[in-house]
């Protein structure tokens, strides 16, 4: 019986290739436009884009916006600036006088500007006329067909004025052969700008590496140059002969080293006003903010707002005469008078302070008379700094003091500090170095950086420093050494120059800020609080209520209230041995008793001029008795110009020293003796 087999083919069996001939069945296409909707439509776009018509319109609408924006320009010139900035001087006049002279400088120059507009109009009335006229004739002879010509021609000049102006990379490459500078209003694009920065940092010999032109701001450009060699101090030193090439008004060129990048300096060509478009003050509700809140109260060139929160802040505010001290601290004094926790003292030796915001003060004393009273709220001032950690844990505060409308922090304004007593300025330099934990706070103001003591506290004690135009000195002694090559540069500011016809506010207001997120050198301006909303402001707060230091406070720092009563007025004759001799005690904490080598050694330190020991005698052995004499001298001379009867006798210490009482030193200024420790 035959076995069926499996398996593989037998290999003698051949393999066959079998084709299939029958004809293959004809496939359907469908349109493209069913496959790939959005490949049709980006296409379609695409050439709709690109077609010649739509080209030529978009054009057209460009080049006359820009006429709109070249004629809007010549419409107004700077003339709203200018009477905006005169109307700001007239707010801050303080005398009728001054009202009445800077009101006389505004109406003039809202008078130019009618004057301005008027001859605008004719201008252009002179040159709109018969265009306009033939325009009209035109399209009454012929109809539709000249109105078509005059939009052809329409379409045809403002495509003109709008086409592109070639590729712009932005950069450019540093060739061998260097063209002449040429004015940077002439830039029309990133390119020129960048090559225009290179060609005038070649004329002044400066080797760069690139230039970049970043972006086109309102006021001007902002370019990065890249140096080949030397430092950035080599650009900023020359920034005042580099605006020659450019074209740029006085102080229109702003240097910025780039710190990540020890080569880069950003370079701002300032062609107009960067703040002519700065808002007011914005309103603040009264008792509406917290101290820990941040608010505005300055904008800086690029734009971006300044927002601090003055927790735990101590203050110091440079500016000199025009400079707009008065501006800045008022605008910081607002937002601290809507606080509901925190208590704003005034206290200002040389003027009337914060006067249109003095309701909503808690403490104030000001004038050239009131130095007692001034020395008196610091005093407490500082007891109640010193007072305050003892409360922390007991309230739960852990390391800092929490403020609240019933247990509020304190900031006192000092304008003009340098002529305040030696006490006074121990007694705020006091308070700089312990008062911020228990927030208790200052913000100092000076026409110029000091050499004294604040001068040693300012790098480790002040936080937030504004420095508006002042002198190149200020810069080192607020900054640092070598603020002035890394770009700050507020003693190129210009301050006002008075009232006088035809003057206007320059730079006022204008400041350079380290602090609070400030970190580079960049101007600010501070925003205007006129004095009659100042004075609108400063009722409503009084009005809704202000905080008072809370008792617990006062009752720790040994005080029954916090302020000045019209007993503690000084008065203003005081000698200034007397006054330098009270400093000492200050300096000291008020000790009952300093030796004459202690009361010596002050002296000497703030005085040299007049108590070095190199004043008396070579001789070191005899000096200490020579100054001691001339003190006891001068002393006594003081006594009988006050008529006054007083023992200046020395007294002796511990230690057989010897050496004055404070309650000899406190009979003479006229403070209550019932305070000497």
């Amino acid at each position: 019986m035959a076995t069926p087999t499996t398996g593989r083919p037998a290999a003698s069996t051949e393999a066959r290739t079998v084709v299939d001939k029958r004809p293959v069945p004809q496939q359907r296409h469908l349109p493209d436009w069913i496959h790939s909707r959005a490949a049709l439509a980006k296409r379609t776009t695409h050439a709709v884009r690109h077609h010649w018509s739509v080209v030529w319109i978009g054009w057209s609408a460009r080049g006359w916006w820009h006429i709109a924006r070249i004629e809007k320009g010549k419409f107004h010139s700077t003339h709203p600036h200018v009477i905006r900035t005169a109307e700001m001087e007239c707010a801050a006049a303080r005398t009728t006088r001054d009202q009445v002279r800077a009101d006389a400088i505004r109406r003039k120059y809202v008078e130019d500007y009618s004057a301005h507009k008027r001859k605008y109009w004719i201008k252009r009335g002179l040159v709109a006329a018969p265009v306009t006229g033939a325009g009209l004739y035109g399209m009454a002879e012929l109809g539709v067909w000249m109105a078509a010509l005059y939009a052809m021609a329409a379409v045809t000049y403002g495509a003109w004025k709008g086409r592109p102006q070639g590729a712009d990379p932005g950069r450019v490459d540093i060739y061998p052969e260097d063209g002449d500078p040429f004015p940077i209003a002439d830039a029309r694009n990133r390119t020129e700008a960048a090559e225009c920065v290179r060609r005038a940092l070649a004329s002044e010999g400066i080797s760069v590496a690139s230039v970049e032109a970043n972006r086109r701001h309102s006021w001007g450009w902002e370019v990065t140059a890249k140096l080949a060699k030397g430092k950035p101090a080599d650009i900023v030193t020359k920034a005042p002969d580099l605006e020659t090439p450019l074209d740029l008004p006085e102080n229109g060129l702003h240097c910025q080293p780039v710190r990540k990048s020890r080569g880069q300096v950003i370079l701002r060509l300032v062609e107009s006003d960067p703040f002519d478009k700065i808002p007011a003050a914005p309103d603040r509700k009264a008792n509406g903010r917290r101290l820990r809140d941040k608010q505005l109260v300055a904008y800086r060139m690029d734009g971006q707002k300044f927002e601090p929160s003055l927790l735990g802040i101590h203050v110091i505010v440079i500016a000199g005469s025009g400079g707009g001290k008065s501006v800045i601290l008022r605008t910081l004094a607002d937002t601290l008078t809507a606080c509901s926790d925190v208590v704003v003292g005034d206290l200002d030796p040389g003027g009337n302070g914060l006067a249109p915001l003095a309701e909503a003060m808690g403490v104030r004393a000001v004038g050239d008379d009131n130095m007692g009273q001034i020395e008196k709220i610091l005093e407490q001032a500082l007891k109640i700094g010193k007072a305050r950690p003892r409360l922390f844990a007991k309230h739960g505060m852990k390391e800092n003091w929490e403020p609240s409308p019933e247990q509020p922090a304190i900031v006192l304004f000092i304008d003009e500090y340098p002529q305040l007593s030696d006490r006074a300025k121990e007694l705020a330099v006091k308070i700089l170095q312990t008062g911020r934990k228990s927030r208790v706070q200052l913000v100092l103001a000076a026409q110029e950086a000091t050499k004294d003591a604040i001068g040693a506290a300012i790098a480790d004690t002040i936080a937030l420093r504004i420095v508006g135009p002042c002198r190149r000195q200020d810069v080192v002694q607020v900054f640092g050494g070598g603020a002035g090559d890394q770009g700050w540069r507020p003693d190129r500011l210009d301050p006002a120059e008075g009232n006088a016809e035809g003057d206007d506010l320059r730079d006022a207001s204008q400041a350079y800020i380290r602090g609070c997120g400030s970190r580079e050198p960049l101007k600010y301006k501070f925003v205007f609080l006129d004095g009659k909303d100042g004075r609108r402001r400063g009722k409503e707060r009084a009005a809704a209520g202000r905080p008072k230091v809370d008792e617990e406070s006062l009752r720790l720092a040994g005080l029954e209230m916090f302020g000045a009563t019209e007993a503690d007025r000084i008065r203003a004759d005081l000698p200034k041995i007397v006054m330098m001799v009270r400093g000492a005690f200050a300096a000291a904490d008020d000790p009952a008793f300093l030796t004459s080598a202690q009361i010596l050694e002050y002296l000497a330190k703030h005085d040299p001029t007049a108590w070095a020991g190199d004043k008396f005698s070579d001789d070191e052995s005899k000096v200490h008795l020579l100054a001691t004499r001339r003190l006891m001298s001068e002393l006594k001379q003081a006594v009988d110009l006050l008529d006054i009867a007083v023992d200046l006798s020395t007294v002796q210490g511990a230690g057989g020293v010897r050496g004055y009482r404070l309650l000899t030193i406190k009979q003479i200024t006229g403070e209550p003796a019932d305070e000497a420790a």
